[in-house]
């Protein structure tokens, strides 16, 4: 069976875990990409590095194949390496650099690429409209050529691929990278391919307590709020349903009597279906739930209510209209609803809001402007169903 793959190949002290997964998120915002899936493995031969493999976990569609994905995704202005190199750059690792391999033994295709925040390089091997072509690319620089193939008269099949390799050999992407690591990485990655190590998931905001707990930190310095101001004892119970832990590590951490802004509203938020100004419950508001009409539908779905949303984008005419933003039993998933009994996923998770309100009341680096994009386009797509 013929191999295709995309791989980074990457010293881990200069880019952990959490980059990979943000940079794939950021590179992959606007893809409507159900369960991507990196996988890392050590590169036997290549010490000191590792490689992590990409796949889009999607089956392949009809007239189309991953390869196809992976050579549109790595050619983005945006891709994977790029956003992975700012994501190490955010976690205090600025002088990265990262090697990247697109690969295919259906056709000629092997893209390989070296990137550092001084620029790039790139070689390349692949099936063009007139035949095999080769290049060389720099931000300065793009070298396209056919690829002339000396074949004798009358050659047959198995001289005709010898004869291909021979031509192709200098140019291909894996060659490049063997000569920048010293190391025949072709056959390093093949063996890594299929001895992976361990998993990481793509995420533009890790899930969990201990990320919320940081996500709400982060937004305390944006508005230079102090953290656990006013934090009621103990979240209360809604309807019989608890607040999850990621709930209880927010009402902690956040500044709930800023007297600077005790009105304490998000105005103007579009972010996938939350759309206007946003509160959120205070503990008197949470226990008012107890008698909200129509809540125990809410309640049914193992719903906790998080923020109240007022806007006219909610309903018809040009009437104010208000909703509840929910938090899911997953202590993850946010949720829009209406009268107590409709619910709609919101788009982004409980992570992403935080980061999205902190993002938005920030001075934006180039890289923090990325993200809060891929933050926006990810959520769209998923309060449209994708």
């Amino acid at each position: 069976m013929a191999t295709t793959f995309a791989a980074l190949i990457f010293r881990p002290a200069e880019i952990p875990d959490r980059a990979l997964s943000q940079g794939f998120a950021v590179a992959l915002g606007g893809w409507a990409v159900a369960s991507p899936r990196l996988f890392v493995a050590p590169l036997p031969g290549v010490p000191g590095f590792c490689a992590a493999y990409y796949a889009s976990g999607e089956p392949a569609a009809a007239g189309g194949d991953e390869l196809d994905h992976l050579v549109e995704l790595f050619d983005d202005e945006l891709s994977p390496p790029v956003a992975v190199l700012d994501a190490a750059a955010e976690l205090g690792h600025p002088g990265a650099t990262i090697y990247a391999l697109v690969f295919s033994e259906e056709v000629v295709h092997d893209d390989g690429w070296r990137f550092e925040a001084s620029g790039f390089v790139r070689h390349f091997v692949r099936e063009g409209e007139e035949g095999v072509e080769a290049g060389v690319e720099t931000p300065d620089r793009s070298d396209v050529v056919e690829v002339d193939i000396d074949l004798p008269e009358g050659a047959t099949e198995q001289q005709e691929r010898e004869a291909l390799d021979r031509a192709i050999r200098p140019h291909r992407g894996s060659t490049f990278l063997a000569a920048e690591l010293g190391a025949p990485v072709l056959g390093a990655l093949m063996g890594g391919l299929f001895a992976p190590e361990r998993r990481v998931d793509v995420r533009l905001v890790e899930p969990g307590p201990a990320s919320i707990a940081a996500e709400v930190a982060r937004l305390n310095r944006a508005l230079r709020r102090e953290g656990g101001r006013g934090a009621p004892a103990s979240p209360p119970p809604v309807r019989g349903v608890a607040a999850p832990a990621t709930y209880e590590a927010f009402a902690r951490a956040y500044d709930w009597a800023d007297p600077a802004d005790p009105e304490d509203l998000y105005r103007e938020l579009a972010i996938g279906a939350i759309e206007g100004t946003l509160r959120f419950l205070r503990e008197d508001e949470l226990r008012g739930h107890e008698r909200e009409p129509g809540w125990e539908a809410a309640a049914a779905r193992r719903l906790y209510p998080l923020a109240r949303l007022s806007s006219s984008a909610l309903g018809g005419g040009g009437a104010a209209q208000r909703a509840v933003v929910a938090l899911g039993a997953d202590g993850e998933q946010l949720w829009l609803v209406r009268g107590g009994t409709s619910a709609a996923p919101a788009g982004p998770t409980f992570g992403e809001l935080l980061r999205y309100l902190s993002l938005g009341w920030s001075r934006r680096s180039d890289a923090e402007e990325d993200l809060i994009g891929a933050l926006m386009l990810r959520a769209r797509l998923r309060s449209l169903g994708g």
